[in-house]
């Protein structure tokens, strides 16, 4: 690598300080929201069906773009691209922060989610740039670090801003620090030191066909899935919309093996790293709802916390998660992605297996125990996971890997969190009293976690068959 991108090297430099408070600022911007929904609804004078738009308003946006905007950072370079994504950022959480309806409202956070869309994987591919390859993981490490800070702060200081001012201050303090962090993103990354991949494909355009079929898709996909509790399996839009996906998801795979310039070439998933990976990424967080969907219904409706409280009993996950991550890196570094993974996945199918079996009476302190082995599970996975996917493709496809792989995560979650929705509330009891032994309903919905962990182990040992393979035919 030149001299002059010496910036761009995996060290806590201040640049790189930017970019992982950048990705800091949208987890928390994320994560915050769900605190915030009852105040929203109160101030706006809401009906309840409002609030679902109001988190979708992000997540759906974010899904749909990231694949496509970190194509367009390895294209043409993901500086400025970051640069844009934090500005935009800001300029959504300013609007939320001041917007005197539930429209204004819903625009700001479409605003955030493509500011949040373009900074992501441009974040990442500039993190990722010079770094070798045996160290990949620790710097991965960090970011996944950063993912579990802004988990738990995003909920706490979020809740502690709306009572001490009101729910607007949580979205002007994620304004200001995004403009903040974009002013000071600005000085330090100088435009002739931004890292260009090599071998990048030119002349053939941009796959605009393509971007425009998967986005499409994706939307189908998850709007169908998140009406799906609501609606059931008998209604005609849910399944259209499904049956829209599988076509414009094929439509898509024909349409990338044509293209000059493919948004995501399909060779890339016969890398069996990459596509593994990524059938990893979707597991551990479709059994993310088993942690942050089911566990808080149980702490509220069986032992009657309310939502801050819930938020502060949820952080020994997160606080497992920001500690751990470093360490899964080096694991992977080391060893490669599979044993992490297979690993993490483990110790998480026994965890939700335990929780599979509390009851009325269980402790929380017995609880926090497992919820944090889950965190450290998810933590030896998320980032090995990660770094399969990337490790499979160059420099010049980082952008687009990250971004597939941010697209996996909100996916996994949505139908994660709707089927454990779908278990829960089939078979939830309508009352507690007399109840002996484990709990209907939130049985089950871990049990469906315990199996997709399950899942992920054979995935990571597949992994470490094809590290061992490859060492060996090497």
């Amino acid at each position: 690598m030149p001299a002059g991108n010496d910036r761009f090297k995996p060290a806590l430099n201040p640049a790189m300080i930017c970019l992982l408070v950048a990705y800091l600022l949208s987890i928390m911007n994320m994560t915050s929201i769900k605190v915030l929904l009852p105040a929203i609804m109160t101030d706006l004078g809401l009906e309840l069906n409002w609030l679902t738009w109001v988190v979708n308003a992000y997540t759906l946006p974010v899904a749909a773009l990231t694949p496509l905007a970190g194509r367009i950072g390895d294209v043409a370079g993901p500086r400025r691209f970051f640069l844009g994504g934090i500005f935009v950022l800001a300029i959504g959480s300013l609007i939320c922060g001041i917007s005197p309806t539930i429209g204004w409202l819903i625009a700001g956070r479409i605003i955030q989610a493509i500011g949040a869309a373009l900074l992501v994987p441009t974040a990442l591919a500039l993190m990722m740039a010079g770094t070798a390859e045996n160290k990949r993981g620790r710097l991965l490490g960090l970011w996944g670090s950063m993912g579990g800070i802004g988990a738990v702060a995003g909920p706490v200081v979020s809740g502690l801003l709306a009572e001490l001012f009101s729910w607007r201050g949580s979205f002007l303090v994620i304004a200001l620090l995004a403009f903040l962090v974009a002013l000071l993103s600005r000085t330090l990354m100088n435009t002739e030191q931004e890292p260009r991949p090599a071998g990048i494909k030119t002349g053939g355009g941009f796959d605009s066909a393509g971007a425009a079929t998967l986005i499409f898709a994706v939307f189908s996909l998850l709007i169908g899935v998140t009406l799906l509790p609501d609606w059931g399996w008998g209604n005609s839009w849910i399944r259209l919309s499904l049956l829209l996906f599988i076509v414009l998801l094929y439509a898509f795979y024909r349409i990338e093996k044509r293209a000059v310039v493919p948004l995501l070439d399909p060779k890339l998933l016969g890398k069996p790293a990459f596509s593994l990976g990524l059938i990893t990424v979707f597991l551990e967080q479709f059994a993310v709802a088993g942690t942050f969907f089911v566990m808080p219904i149980f702490l509220g409706s069986v032992h009657g916390y309310g939502a801050g409280a819930t938020a502060l009993l949820l952080t020994p996950v997160s606080i497992v998660i920001a500690l751990a991550a470093p360490l899964g890196g080096r694991i992977s570094d080391r060893y490669g992605p599979g044993l992490p993974i297979t690993f993490g996945m483990l110790v998480r199918a026994a965890s939700f297996l335990v929780l599979a079996w509390i009851t009325v009476d269980t402790s929380y302190t017995a609880i926090a125990v497992w919820l944090a082995l889950n965190g450290l599970g998810f933590a030896l996975t998320s980032t090995p996971a990660l770094h399969a996917v990337l490790s499979a493709v160059s420099p010049s496809h980082h952008g687009v890997a990250s971004g597939v792989h941010s697209m996996l995560r909100f996916t996994g979650s949505a139908i994660g969190t709707t089927v454990a929705g779908i278990v829960l509330y089939a078979l939830i009891p309508l009352s507690y009293a007399g109840l002996q032994g484990p709990l209907p309903g939130f049985r089950e919905a871990y049990l469906v976690g315990a199996a997709a962990c399950l899942s992920g182990m054979a995935v990571g040992i597949l992994l470490m068959r094809y590290r061992t393979k490859n060492k060996t035919t090497s």
